[in-house]
């Protein structure tokens, strides 16, 4: 019997598609480490609530998640560049995707070097205690964005690794230098809270140095191992392949811009409009039903090259069998949260105790948020994997410009609070959600025309 359900399943993998095989164990792999990284995250909640103090720790959330907004600010050359590798792999031209690996990291850090002398420049005349509305001394203020600032913009030159694992559709391996990372942090913060209690600079730098050993020893690992073929040289630099990285990567950084507007500002209207004490409460529920998007993010990320792949040599067929297969997931993601609701306040009270008080309004909005982003997830793989972004890039733009007003109409004067700035954002993602259903049935049908086909 044993041997009989060996063969079964033998059989079944030898006849599964070999991108589809990939795919599922990158998936796999995902999920083991974000299994992990959700672990670590939980814990790291309470341990840095205790660390720093309810408002304390929601203004460094509000000036964590402002900072993380930079990370976007790569001007698409990350999304175009993992685009450009799974063409040019596609066809077998290694020699084409080197000479794009080593033109994006010569090109991204001169920006990113530009980035930080302008910012430099002009940090120290930003009243930034009024920006994220804290009473945390002005100079350790100051210090503290100028460290997160420059870290990231090292980070982010760094993080082109990512991009190529990904575009490898080794998507696996970026989720596991993920994973060191946050065991980095959650150690170091256990440690600095033996040291030193309430000290903001001691967990700034650690958040900003951490990320950064992990992707420069990994990518000296890497490029002389595995990555061995497409490591990047001076000699490799091509310029003629800027113009194709920016001409995608444009488009790109329109949308990264649209995403931080509506996916990003939430912490920073909350505490202007109500303090960073309610931006702790929020961040609570958003991280609780945020994990089960977060397992589903780690699921469906490799597909986007695949995508890629399959439609720059014509397998319509994978990708209407793939398509439908993410919707049947999602299904069970909309079940999933629905169960977290009805048990939300039980997690609550187990995970942090009385530290934080979290209505069930909130969990509702929260968990309606996840339904719709990860819907909205889908459509995106296969929009941006296929390069079909220009209504993406349209409606991504209205949404972004309706979104903050909206979010100040039910938070503040219709008294939602944050439930309401959650499900201003829901409401402005379900426009694209829409639009973006009807796009991929078009070009999974291959009945794309006009803007549908742009």
């Amino acid at each position: 019997m044993k041997i009989s359900v060996l063969n079964y399943l033998a059989q079944r993998i030898r006849e599964t598609h070999p991108r589809t095989r990939k795919l599922q164990l990158n998936a796999f792999i995902g999920l083991c480490v974000k299994g992990v990284g959700m672990l670590i995250s939980l814990l790291l909640v309470p341990l840095t609530i205790d660390y720093l103090s309810k408002e304390t720790y929601g203004a460094w959330l509000t000036i964590s998640s402002v900072v993380t907004m930079l990370s976007f600010f790569d001007i698409g050359i990350g999304n175009g560049l993992r685009n450009k590798i799974s063409e040019a792999i596609s066809k077998e031209d290694n020699t084409k995707a080197r000479a794009y690996i080593s033109t994006a990291y010569a090109l991204f850090g001169i920006i990113q070097l530009i980035i930080i002398l302008l910012f430099y420049s002009i940090y120290s005349f930003i009243p930034w205690q009024k920006v994220f509305n804290t009473s945390i001394n002005e100079v350790q203020l100051n210090t503290i964005i100028i460290i997160l600032v420059i870290s990231m913009a090292i980070k982010l030159v760094l993080d082109m690794l990512t991009y190529i694992l990904m575009a490898l559709q080794q998507s696996g391996l970026s989720s596991i230098l993920n994973l060191i990372t946050n065991a980095l942090i959650l150690i170091g913060t256990f440690i600095i809270s033996k040291i030193a209690i309430g000290n903001l600079l001691y967990l700034a730098v650690l958040t900003a140095v951490s990320p950064i050993l992990v992707l420069l020893i990994s990518s000296i690992i890497f490029f002389s191992t595995y990555l061995k073929d497409y490591r990047p040289t001076i000699s490799s630099i091509d310029w003629k392949f800027a113009k194709g990285l920016l001409s995608l990567g444009y488009q790109f950084f329109i949308i990264q811009l649209a995403v931080i507007v509506i996916f990003y500002s939430d912490n920073l209207i909350i505490s202007q409009l109500f303090g960073p004490s309610e931006v702790s409460t929020y961040n609570v529920a958003f991280r609780y039903f945020n994990s089960i998007n977060i397992i589903f993010t780690i699921i469906i990320s490799p597909y986007w090259s695949a995508f890629t792949e399959a439609f720059i040599k014509n397998d319509r067929d994978w990708i209407k069998r793939t398509y439908r297969s993410l919707q049947k997931m999602w299904v069970g993601l909309a079940v999933s949260v629905c169960i977290m609701i009805l048990f939300s306040d039980i997690i609550y009270e187990m995970w942090i105790g009385d530290r934080v008080k979290i209505s069930i309004t909130l969990s509702i909005c929260t968990g309606l948020f996840v339904i719709v982003s990860s819907w909205n997830s889908i459509n995106s793989l296969i929009l941006n994997g296929t390069g079909k972004i220009k209504l993406q890039l349209l409606v991504a733009v209205f949404c972004a410009t309706i979104n903050v007003p909206f979010a100040i109409i039910l938070g503040k004067h219709l008294k939602m609070m944050s439930s309401g700035i959650i499900l201003a954002t829901t409401c402005t993602l379900l426009i694209g959600s829409v639009l973006g259903s009807m796009q991929v049935k078009r070009i999974v049908s291959d009945k794309a025309k006009g803007i549908w086909n742009k």
